[in-house]
C-alpha cells in the first residue's frame, strides 16, 4: 500500500496525521492480509456443514460443528473459533434471540448485534472478508471413479499406508471438454466414510468428504499481474485441462480429468483416515450438485491448530529518507515495513507499507466450513 503526504501534512498534529494518513493505509494492508488468508483457509478445508445459499440459523449445526471437530481429534481446550460473514451473523444471532437461559450472554446478543464468546463451545467472531463461494458446475452422468488399474491413470491421492496432505485423482463421466468443477469444490466418494484419527473406526454415518486444490499449489501473481488474491500456480494435466486464472478444471475429449484433492486417501496404517479404498467405479457426487453455480458465504469454524498465517522481514532499502519496521509481538508476529524518500519537485514524501505474508494449512480435519 503506498500513499503520498507533503511536509504540509507532517506539519500536522500526529493525531491528524494518524487518523488521515496512517490508519487508512494499514487498514488496507491488513484487509488485504485478511482477505487472502480467508480464501485460502476456504480452499484448503474439505469438511462442511448446510446447503449452499441457505442461511444457517440453528444451534444444531453449530453444535454438530464442535462434534465434527471433536470425532476429529481435535484438543479439548479452547481456542475453537467460528468467523462468519455479517448478514450470516445477523441471521444466526436473530434465530438465538429468544433463549432465556444463560440470560446476561443472550441480552449481550441483542445489545451487541453479535452472537459472543463460549457458545455451542465456540468463539464467535464477524469478518467481512468472509469468502464468498461460487459452487463449480459439472456435466455428464454417474461421474465415476479410475484408479491404477485402470489403464494406468494418476492416483497419487490414493495411499494403503503412509502420509500425504493431497494427491492426484482421475475421475470419468462427466462430458467431453465441459467444466468439471472449481477449486473449493468438496465431494464424496461412494462407501468412503472418515475414521477417528486416535482409534481409527469410523464415526458418524456421512461420508468423508475431500476438497478439490489447485493442481499446481497456489502462489502469489507474478509482478505486474491484474489477479489479485490467492494465485493457482499453471500447470499440464495427465486428463484435462485447468484455468489457473478462474481456478476451473475441464475434462479431456473422453470425459476424464485429474484432479488434485485433500486430503489423500490413506485405507491403512498409522495415517488412516478412511474406512476403505475406493474401488474402480465408485460414484463421486460432489457437495454442489442441486446447487451449481450458487454463490454462497464459507464460514469457518476451526481449532488454531488448523491453520498459520507467516510474516517474513523485508530488507530495509538504503539511500532513502526513512526506512524502518514495525513489529505485532503480542498477537501473530506482523512485521510491516515502512519506506520514506523525499521528491523535491513536488514537497511531497511517497511512502509505502510492504508485508510479506503467507498462510498456511497445517491439519485440515481441524476446520469445517459452514455454507451460508
Amino acid at each position: 500500500m503506498d500513499v503520498q503526504f507533503t511536509t504540509q501534512d507532517l506539519a500536522l498534529s500526529m493525531d491528524m496525521f494518524k487518523k488521515r494518513i496512517l490508519k487508512p493505509q494499514i487498514a488496507t494492508v491488513a484487509n488485504r492480509i485478511d482477505a487472502d488468508s480467508a480464501q485460502y483457509y476456504t480452499y484448503n478445508t474439505a469438511n462442511a456443514l448446510g446447503t449452499a445459499g441457505t442461511q444457517p440459523a440453528s444451534y444444531k449445526i453449530f453444535s454438530d460443528a464442535r462434534a465434527i471437530l471433536a470425532l476429529e481429534s481435535c484438543p479439548t481446550e479452547g481456542e475453537k473459533n467460528c468467523v462468519l460473514d455479517p448478514i450470516t451473523m445477523s441471521a444466526v444471532t436473530d434465530a438465538q434471540k429468544g433463549l432465556f437461559n444463560p440470560q446476561a450472554r443472550i441480552s449481550e446478543f441483542n445489545e451487541k448485534g453479535l452472537v459472543t464468546k463460549e457458545y455451542a463451545g465456540l468463539d464467535w467472531w464477524e469478518d467481512q472478508n468472509i469468502l464468498s463461494f461460487t459452487t463449480g458446475t459439472n456435466t455428464g452422468t454417474a461421474a465415476s471413479f479410475a484408479t491404477l488399474s485402470t489403464s494406468g491413470y494418476s492416483n497419487s491421492a490414493l495411499l494403503s499406508t503412509g502420509w500425504a496432505a493431497s494427491g492426484t485423482l482421475t475421475v470419468q463421466g462427466f462430458t467431453a471438454t465441459s467444466p468439471v468443477c472449481t477449486v473449493g469444490d468438496i465431494f464424496t466418494i461412494a462407501t468412503v466414510y472418515p475414521v477417528n484419527p486416535q482409534n481409527r473406526r469410523q464415526y458418524g454415518r456421512t461420508l468423508k468428504q475431500f476438497v478439490v486444490l489447485p493442481p499446481g499449489g497456489f502462489g502469489t501473481p507474478p509482478n505486474g499481474a491484474a489477479t489479485s488474491g490467492i494465485y493457482f500456480s499453471p500447470t499440464t494435466l495427465p486428463n484435462g485441462t485447468f484455468n489457473n486464472a478462474t481456478g476451473v478444471y475441464t475434462s479431456d475429449s473422453n470425459g476424464y480429468c485429474t484432479l488434485n484433492i485433500g486430503e489423500a486417501i490413506i485405507s491403512g496404517g498409522q495415517f488412516q483416515n478412511v474406512t476403505t479404498a475406493p474401488v474402480s467405479g465408485s460414484a463421486i457426487v460432489f457437495n454442489n450438485s442441486a446447487t451449481q453455480g450458487t454463490v454462497t458465504p464459507q464460514g469457518l469454524v476451526f481449532h488454531k491448530y488448523a491453520f498459520a498465517l507467516a510474516f517474513a522481514d523485508l530488507p530495509l532499502p538504503r539511500g532513502v529518507e526513512m526506512a524502518a519496521r514495525a513489529y505485532d509481538d503480542e498477537d501473530v508476529g506482523m512485521s510491516i515495513r515502512m519506506v520514506t524518500q523525499y521528491t523535491v519537485n513536488n514537497d511531497s514524501e511517497p511512502t509505502r507499507a510492504d508485508v510479506l505474508y503467507g498462510p498456511a494449512s497445517l491439519y485440515r480435519s481441524l476446520g469445517l466450513r459452514i455454507y451460508g
